[in-house]
């Protein structure tokens, strides 16, 4: 498959506009053993990174400040719960994250049906504290990318990859169900994710679809309902035969113009310009291994110009997955 939410002002004070150089330096920050699937990214305020990963249930914190940093286990959703991995994560309150954990297939990229939960992590609270359960959804089989509610802190938006579909969660009761779908939102009869990466800001919910290969935008009302037709923004097309769309971090404010950066399959991160759609490709075949999501950082003005992405990893013959973790981009 193949996201941060901290507030509306971080956001519009990221690295807002800036032209990237032609070839960003690309730094490693960790690398995690064969068979760690990294999915997702979002970042804390105090600059630490949280990885999910869909093939251990674990919830990763690394610190990109430190040479030679560890992947410590924040929590582990093993048991009671059987989950066997993470997808996605977004920030809904300072310092609080709603993640999604599932047991998954993980070659299907779809989840054990009646297995999806939505949980939440406080840093605010003490570690014994910190993790609650919201809602099991039993209807569907994989929310991928998620989103806080752009004006409405009660509703976590998700991604449903398979049925092409966005969903809306009441982070205070769980209860749950579909606020809109369309055509434009499905999967195709050659690839199995339809709408992946998801990020709210203003009125709208950006998103891409990697079957249908683009990015797009849909105003959505207070109650996740869409008003209005869907835009497409780009077309992967547009960056390379062979790009595929996956997660995306925002770098705008209010107005809509900026740039959107995407983790690309397989080695591509693709800054998209808006409001005219043109795209600026960073391609780089032995640090950008099989991207899937990406993130700016927190802190300091060098880490709000730095974009970590994400790398899946690679499959060996012998389907041994290796090569997975986290990079960082200079811009």
């Amino acid at each position: 498959m193949k996201l941060l939410l901290a507030t509306l002002a971080l956001w519009a004070s990221s690295a807002l506009t800036q032209t990237p150089p032609p070839n960003p330096p690309i730094r490693n920050i960790y690398t995690f053993p064969p068979n760690h699937f990294i999915e997702n990214i979002a970042v804390r305020s105090n600059s630490r990174l949280l990885l999910t990963s869909m093939s251990v249930p674990h919830l990763y914190s690394i610190n990109p400040l430190i040479p030679n940093p560890a992947a410590d286990i924040i929590h582990s959703f093993a048991n009671p719960n059987n989950a066997t991995g993470i997808s996605g994560i977004a920030e809904i309150a300072p310092d609080v994250f709603a993640v999604i954990v599932a047991d998954w297939d993980l070659f299907a990229t779809r989840a054990i049906p009646g297995t999806l939960a939505v949980w939440t992590v406080n840093f605010n609270k003490a570690p014994s504290q910190r993790v609650k359960f919201i809602t099991q959804v039993a209807n569907t089989t994989i929310f991928n990318g998620i989103a806080r509610h752009p004006t409405n802190p009660t509703l976590l938006l998700a991604a449903d990859s398979a049925l092409g579909a966005v969903w809306k969660v009441n982070l205070l009761t769980g209860a749950h169900s579909v606020a809109f779908s369309s055509p434009l939102l499905t999967p195709t009869a050659t690839a199995h994710l339809g709408i992946n990466g998801l990020k709210a800001q203003g009125q709208y919910l950006y998103f891409t679809n990697s079957a249908q290969g683009y990015l797009g935008r849909v105003k959505i009302g207070w109650n996740g309902e869409q008003v209005g037709a869907i835009e497409v923004l780009s077309s992967a097309s547009d960056a390379g035969a062979d790009v595929v769309y996956d997660d995306i971090a925002l770098d705008f404010g209010h107005g809509g113009s900026g740039k959107v950066w995407i983790a690309s399959h397989p080695d591509y991160a693709v800054g998209i310009t808006l409001p005219e759609g043109s795209q600026w490709v960073v391609k780089n075949v032995t640090k950008l291994l099989n991207p899937t999501a990406c993130a700016f950082g927190r802190g300091s003005a060098k880490e709000r110009t730095t974009l970590y992405v994400t790398n899946g990893g690679e499959f060996l013959p012998d389907f041994t997955l290796v090569n997975e973790g986290v990079v960082a981009l200079d811009l």
